[in-house]
C-alpha cells in the first residue's frame, strides 16, 4: 500500500509546474494566503510552522511577508523541491523532514501554525492535532483548510476533480479520512482552540478558478486561537 507521502514523493517534481500534476494548488494558493494574511494582520516577524508543506507554495508566500517561517512535511523530496526553490527565490525558510512530533520534541513555539490541504491526509486526526497545536502559542492563530465528509465532497473533490477533470491526481485522497468541520471543532476544543472563522472554498468550472464562498459542503478553510 503506498501512503500518502511515497504518492507526494512521485509527484515531489511537480511542486513548481503551474501547469503539471498539481496545478490545482497553483491556482488556490494566492486564494488561501490572502484570506490567511488578513485574518494574521501584520505578518512581519512572526513565527509561522507550515505542516505538510508540501513544494513550499504557502510558506514562500508568509516569507516574502516578512514571517519566519518554518516548513515541515514528511516527503523528502517535497522537501528538496522546497529548498532549492527558496534557494533560487532568495528566501531563508527553516525546510525539514519530518512530523509535529518531530518538532514537539524540539520544544518549538510558533505565533502561526499552517495545516492547509493537510488534514485530510493524516491517519490519526485526533493525535496529530494533539502535537501540532501543543506548539501553538497563547493567542496563536491556527490557519486550516481541508474537505468536507459529505456526499457533496465524495463526488466533486474524488470523481469530478481526480477522475473527471484531472484536477489532482487519481489516487489523492481517501473518503474516509475527510474531516466534517463540527469533527474538526471538537478537537481544537480539546487542546484548547477556538474555531473563530470557518469558510467555504468553491470552483467555478466556467472561470476555471477559486473563490471564498459560504458554501462549505465540499472544500473549507478557516481559522481558530488558542486561549
Amino acid at each position: 500500500m503506498t501512503t500518502d507521502a511515497e504518492k507526494f514523493d512521485q509527484w515531489g517534481r511537480e511542486w513548481w509546474n503551474p501547469a503539471g500534476k498539481l496545478f490545482s494548488l497553483h491556482r488556490i494558493n494566492p486564494l488561501r494566503f490572502e484570506y490567511f494574511s488578513k485574518a494574521a494582520g501584520v505578518l512581519a516577524g512572526r513565527r509561522v510552522l507550515d505542516v505538510g508543506c508540501g513544494g513550499g507554495l504557502l510558506a514562500e508566500e508568509f516569507a516574502k511577508a516578512g514571517a519566519v517561517v518554518t516548513g515541515i512535511d514528511l516527503s523528502p523530496v517535497a522537501i528538496e523541491a522546497a529548498k532549492r526553490h527558496s534557494q533560487e527565490s532568495g528566501l531563508s525558510i527553516d525546510y525539514k523532514v519530518g512530523s509535529p512530533q518531530t518538532l514537539v520534541k524540539e520544544q518549538q513555539a510558533f505565533d502561526i501554525i499552517v495545516c492547509a490541504e493537510v488534514l485530510e491526509h493524516v491517519d490519526d486526526l485526533g493525535a496529530f492535532l494533539k502535537d501540532t497545536l501543543s506548539m501553538l502559542r497563547s493567542g496563536g492563530l491556527f490557519f486550516f483548510g481541508t474537505i468536507n465528509k459529505t456526499i457533496k465532497a465524495r463526488f466533486f473533490a474524488l470523481f469530478v476533480a481526480e477522475d473527471l477533470l484531472g484536477m489532482v491526481p487519481r489516487g489523492t485522497h481517501d473518503y474516509n479520512r475527510f474531516v466534517k468541520p463540527s469533527v474538526l471543532k471538537q478537537l481544537l476544543e480539546e487542546n484548547g482552540v477556538e474555531m473563530l472563522e470557518l469558510k467555504g472554498m468553491s470552483y467555478d468550472p466556467l472561470r476555471l478558478e477559486f473563490k471564498i464562498s459560504n458554501d462549505t459542503a465540499v472544500n473549507y478553510l478557516g481559522y481558530a486561537a488558542k486561549r
